[in-house]
């Protein structure tokens, strides 16, 4: 009985994550300047996120306060990473509602989580603007615009997590220039997809965060 009940929401989790994958999928291709992503992709990295996240629901160590913000996490980090991997570009189309859907998100997680988030997105954002106007190669207006909703994302889910989003980010975002360079496949100044890496890095530190508060006490 408790593996059914265990496997039945992660199943249905897993399902509906797959639909918002082929939805997805098609709403990029139907953009402007639209992104084609070969079907699979979309699909299979929702469905997992979906999976993963009813997991750690049904077992209790997810409150389900913070379901929504990992949903919309997730949804921004599949459709993010595939247009800026495939076109090399982040539209406004993705960008600019994720700005309002992440602090959204926060909401069941308190008013608090709602301010952090707010602030997050306008310090990581800031951040980024201005190293793009220092150095407009090396980020681009889209990945400005990107750091708003990441940011939101990980001030939300507690002050520490954001510099570790941040600098995570630059460390790994550092390291694959280095093994594109080094393997022929960019030179020097080259511009490479910065969103999937702060994308990742968001994932890899909110996830874990949110499961420790799980354990203690929503601030709210």
């Amino acid at each position: 009985m408790v593996t059914v009940t265990v496997a039945v929401p992660v199943l249905v989790a897993a399902v509906l994550g797959g639909g918002a994958g082929v939805a997805t999928r098609r709403w990029l291709a139907r953009l402007p300047r639209g992104a084609p992503v070969p079907a699979g992709w979309c699909e299979a990295a929702l469905a997992l996120c979906g999976a993963v996240t009813a997991g750690l629901v049904v077992s209790g160590l997810l409150d389900p306060r913070w379901t929504a913000l990992l949903a919309v996490l997730s949804w921004l980090a599949v459709a993010g990473s595939a247009t800026d991997l495939l076109v090399r570009r982040l539209p406004n189309a993705l960008t600019l509602p994720a700005l309002a859907l992440v602090p959204a998100a926060l909401v069941p997680a308190g008013g608090a989580a709602v301010g952090r988030g707010l602030a997050g997105a306008v310090l990581l954002g800031g951040a980024y603007l201005v190293v793009h106007l220092v150095s407009p190669r090396a980020m681009g207006g889209g990945d400005v615009k990107l750091a708003g909703p990441v940011g939101a994302a990980a001030a939300g889910a507690g002050w520490a997590v954001l510099p570790v989003v941040a600098v995570l980010a630059a460390v790994v975002s550092a390291a694959v220039a280095l093994v594109a360079v080094g393997a022929g496949r960019a030179g020097w100044g080259s511009r490479l997809p910065h969103g999937p890496v702060l994308l990742g890095a968001a994932l890899a530190v909110v996830v874990p965060a949110v499961v420790v508060l799980s354990g203690a006490r929503i601030p709210g």
